[in-house]
């Protein structure tokens, strides 16, 4: 996590005072004498009492890509399993690769291809196409990179994991790979990777026969490879939602806060909710990086009649950088009743079709089939970027198919900022993984899964905590914790929390940047005056009972807007100590879209992005509302903005005591 993330924030701080402003290599010496004639092209070396064999090799369209392959142990069998490691964004093949079994003690514990490969796995890492390999660091093997590959072929240009580009890449490497060394055996293939690998790990899983190589014109006689099992980390499922999340409820009911989702699941456009609210500084820190450290796809299909492009007939139709600049123009975003704007279309269907596993066809298919992957997916409950919810909708969904779908997930203070990511928190996270890896490697097979939880805590995280466990999201939490606020209205305006000091303290990217943290960092109120700048703010009184929320908690309230096209909620709970002392529990965000089809009256409920969180005796709950949550969120463009008028505002958190909990707002 480190690598990524601290290089999302350095690209922020190029330009760091101008967002406030704005509102929103070769071989190491020592590693041993290299020596080629390796299947593939590939020249080996030893690396921490292993041997990795690197160079670039062609994918399926002749781009190069960079490569790494780390062979088995001598003594783990003559059979093994292939594993495949994925970087996260900006980052290269050298993430997930370590000297030692230790790797940083944290994400990399026990997790790297030293220790997949002391347990006989063969492992394949490379840099995906549209980035630079960089020179490995500290604990990385010093691998060479190999010159003119990933982002210095013309070809390679970053598609954020385009199902039919950088998925075919991972599974073309692959199959050479098994060709070139026979010993791999092609039923037991596993994926896993955090972030942008995590996103593309959930997409594997989604096809986990391997036909595409062989059915290629240059890939007659490679083998089919059949995936077993993976293990995304902190990853996306809808890439729309992530970036934009519009707090729109999923699942049959429409309402459910653990499903949201950009559109109904089964709809390949993602037709169904209105655009989110697009979560600027991330984008814009995210955009930097792959500017900095790879070329983007810029297409060539930007006028209106060649939309929506097709990616099987037409290679060159993701203008990654023309549709950023549509979102971050804002709305207007619809023309009619679930009915966007022609480059708004494009940008909803390539984000769903083409690169978030939820809306593929895949996992219906692998039901009737009766074969399905095996995942273990890790979320974190303070990742701003990628929440917990892009985990627990696949839960949700794999469940809703067969009860029996082998599908778990794993919640911890992990991921990408706000987390803290704690060495003994990741620790415990790998070795359930590691469990569950090697329990469904040798053949996927159905059980009863469960959804695991560890609370956030503000110490080392070195002390084992009290692991919730429970057969869904929904029932980690058994009762409900409400702070009624009915008698406290609210109206909010296009600019209400323009001028609030929180936005900036707590945001994920910048607040790190600006205020650091020791502890608990990034989460610390810098406005603790009892009314707020600009927006609403309630405060509960003491509460009185210690109580654990754990899971997805939300606002509601009837809400009346004045005519315009559209309106959106920001929320923020805080845990507020009798010093006076606010620690942010989490946040969440609504978009009110009346062209798209929202009523301009009517109910609504602001999902937060969720927490476990242990809450003292004494403490009281704080409500932040808004319409401008800057940095974090684009705020709404005034002209187009409706006011909000907000009564019988109830926040409710889910607890893990059966005794629910209702305190007034004081």
């Amino acid at each position: 996590m480190r690598r990524p993330m601290s290089r999302v924030r350095q690209a922020v701080a190029a330009a760091a005072s101008a967002a406030v402003v704005l509102g929103f290599a070769g071989v190491a010496a020592g590693a041993g004498a290299a020596h080629a004639d390796e299947p593939l092209g590939l020249s080996c070396a030893p690396f921490g009492g292993q041997t990795i064999c690197s160079g670039a090799v062609p994918s399926f369209d002749g781009s190069l890509l960079d490569v790494d392959v780390t062979l088995p142990e001598q003594g783990t069998g003559s059979s093994h399993p292939l594993i495949v490691l994925l970087h996260g964004f900006g980052n290269d093949k050298h993430e997930w690769e370590s000297t030692s079994d230790e790797g940083d003690g944290a994400d990399k514990y026990h997790w790297n291809n030293h220790w997949f490969a002391s347990h006989g796995y063969y492992v394949l890492a490379y840099t995906a196409r549209g980035f630079k390999t960089d020179t490995a660091t500290g604990y990385e093997p010093a691998t060479p990179a190999a010159a003119c590959a990933s982002a210095c072929d013309s070809k390679s240009t970053i598609r954020v994991k385009n199902k039919n580009v950088e998925i075919r890449d991972t599974q073309w490497l692959a199959a050479q790979l098994a060709s070139a060394y026979p010993t791999i055996d092609p039923d037991r293939v596993a994926v896993t990777g955090g972030s942008y690998g995590g996103g593309e790990s959930w997409l594997q899983a989604a096809a986990p026969d391997w036909t595409f190589p062989s059915e290629q014109p240059n890939g007659v006689g490679l083998p089919v490879l059949h995936l077993q099992v993976a293990v995304p980390k902190y990853p996306w499922t809808d890439l729309s939602y992530s970036l934009a999340p519009n707090g729109h409820g999923g699942g049959a009911s429409g309402d459910d806060v653990y499903s949201s989702a950009q559109g109904r699941q089964d709809d390949p456009d993602g037709v169904g909710n209105p655009v989110g609210v697009s979560k600027t500084s991330y984008i814009s820190g995210l955009y930097a990086l792959g500017t900095t450290n790879g070329l983007f796809e810029e297409g060539l299909n930007t006028t209106p009649q060649n939309l929506p492009p097709d990616p099987e007939t037409d290679p060159a139709t993701e203008p990654i950088s023309a549709w950023l600049a549509r979102i971050d123009a804002a709305e207007p975003y619809s023309v009619g009743p679930q009915t966007d704007d022609q480059v708004v279309h494009q940008i909803r269907r390539a984000l769903t079709q083409w690169h978030s596993a939820y809306y593929q066809e895949g996992w219906a298919a692998q039901q009737a089939s009766g074969r399905e992957t095996a995942v273990f997916s890790i979320s974190g409950w303070t990742d701003d970027l990628f929440p917990p919810v892009e985990s627990f909708r696949m839960f949700r969904y794999l469940k809703g198919l067969d009860p029996m779908w082998p599908v778990a997930v794993a919640t911890g203070d992990v991921g990408h900022s706000r987390a803290q990511n704690r060495p003994g928190v990741w620790q415990r996270l790998n070795a359930q993984a590691w469990q569950f890896l090697q329990s469904q490697i040798n053949g996927a097979h159905r059980q009863s899964t469960t959804v695991t939880s560890e609370p956030t805590t503000c110490g080392d995280g070195s002390a084992p905590a009290e692991r919730l466990t429970a057969k869904a999201p929904e029932d980690l939490a058994n009762g409900q914790l409400v702070m009624d606020a009915a008698s406290r209205p609210a109206v909010l305006d296009p600019t209400s929390g323009v001028s609030d000091p929180d936005g900036v303290t707590t945001d994920a990217i910048v607040g790190d940047v600006v205020v650091p943290h020791a502890d608990c960092r990034a989460s610390t109120a810098a406005d603790p005056s009892p009314g707020g700048p600009g927006g609403y703010r309630a405060m509960s009184v003491p509460l009185p009972r210690p109580v654990t929320t754990v899971g997805i908690g939300y606002v509601q309230a009837a809400y009346a807007a004045t005519p315009a096209a559209a309106a959106a909620i920001a929320a923020r709970v805080w845990d507020v100590a009798p010093d006076g002392t606010a620690l942010l529990v989490s946040r969440g965000v609504y978009r009110l879209d009346f062209r798209y089809g929202d009523p301009v009256s009517g109910t609504v409920r602001v999902p937060f992005y969720g927490n476990h969180w242990d809450l003292a005796a004494g403490h009281r709950l704080r409500l932040d509302l808004q319409q401008v949550d800057a940095p974090t969120y684009r705020p709404p463009n005034p002209g187009v903005t409706s006011t909000l008028d907000l009564t019988g505002i109830r926040l409710v958190l889910p607890i893990r005591s059966a005794a629910s909990v209702t305190v007034p707002a004081s």
